[in-house]
């Protein structure tokens, strides 16, 4: 029986993709490893496409292109399923039904509902993730959607591609470290979703990826650039160790003691991310130094992004 039925989804989702303009898009090794999968990554496995494609086709009867139907959903999602980011959902990875359900969910939970949705119109999507961020405690999942020939990073509640703040923190990933790699869920890549020897330690479970990380470092570098920061230019975002109610402004200045870049310092108040934001020239010499002080200490440029450092008072 189980034969008989796993047959029959196979059929009914290869039948289902002649409904949409873009299905015969994807290559066929990018539909079976992203269309036709029911699970995700290791959420439990379950039938979601006959709930899913009563929601999400009618959404996009009058889309033309997969890249409009896949900005249509995303933006869309949260609205006609209820489903919200909550620190109180259940578990972090829950299957696209227990999300319909339950609605509380973590961005894991947000991405694999996101995924489903988008396979449910037949655009191959896949989940994507950062084990630890650099510069901040956490991580962090999205989505892909096969769009126009590339992956391209979609989330929950988004309007377009490539969200400023994940592009933002990717930027300031160390590649050197292994939990700091991009990786994609992807049947038959040749990585696990965790590095080994800690999933094994943890007795985590241990579903095929791809590592992506270089792909989303170029994308990070073109969203800077796009932000208004040159390649000449580099980024530093500043901490203060340990936070204060008050904290002073700090400045980045050049060899005549001119200001080039200054920011207060985060303080008690501010969210965990916020980290101050200044801009440094790649040429010549500069230093850093609190506002209304002489005191001053050089800062040498990285090839990276951005350059992220902590501060004691």
């Amino acid at each position: 029986m189980r034969f008989i039925l796993t047959a029959f989804l196979f059929l009914s989702a290869v039948l289902s993709a002649a409904d949409f303009p873009w299905s015969q898009a994807a290559p066929e090794h990018i539909r079976q490893a992203a269309v036709l999968p029911d699970r995700v990554m290791d959420e439990t496995p379950c039938n979601w496409r006959p709930i899913l494609s009563q929601i999400f086709p009618p959404m996009v009867k009058q889309c033309r292109t997969a890249r409009e139907a896949a900005l249509h959903i995303a933006a869309n999602i949260g609205a006609v399923t209820g489903a919200y980011y909550s620190t109180e959902r259940r578990k972090h990875n829950m299957n696209a039904l227990e999300a319909l359900a339950e609605k509380k969910i973590s961005c894991t939970g947000q991405s694999i509902l996101l995924v489903c949705a988008l396979r449910s119109v037949d655009i191959p999507a896949r989940a994507v993730g950062v084990h630890t961020w650099n510069h901040i405690e956490g991580n962090h999942t999205w989505a892909e959607a096969w769009i126009d020939g590339e992956w391209q990073m979609i989330e929950f509640n988004e309007h377009d591609f490539n969200t400023p703040w994940v592009m933002e923190y990717v930027g300031m990933l160390n590649p050197l470290n292994p939990f700091q790699r991009v990786r994609a869920a992807m049947p038959g890549g040749a990585i696990s979703w965790w590095p080994r020897e800690f999933a094994a330690r943890k007795n985590l479970p241990n579903f095929q990826a791809e590592d992506v990380t270089e792909h989303y470092l170029i994308k990070a570098r073109r969203w800077y650039t796009h932000a208004g920061i040159p390649e000449n230019t580099q980024r530093i975002l500043i901490d203060l160790q340990p936070r204060q109610a008050e904290a002073p402004v700090v400045e980045i200045v050049d060899e005549m003691d001119r200001v080039i870049s200054s920011g207060r310092l985060p303080t008690l108040r501010d969210d965990v991310r916020y980290l101050t934001r200044l801009n440094m020239p790649r040429e010549g010499t500069h230093y850093l130094r609190l506002q209304g002080t002489e005191e001053r200490a050089e800062l040498a440029p990285s090839p990276a992004p951005v350059q992220i450092l902590r501060i004691e008072l």
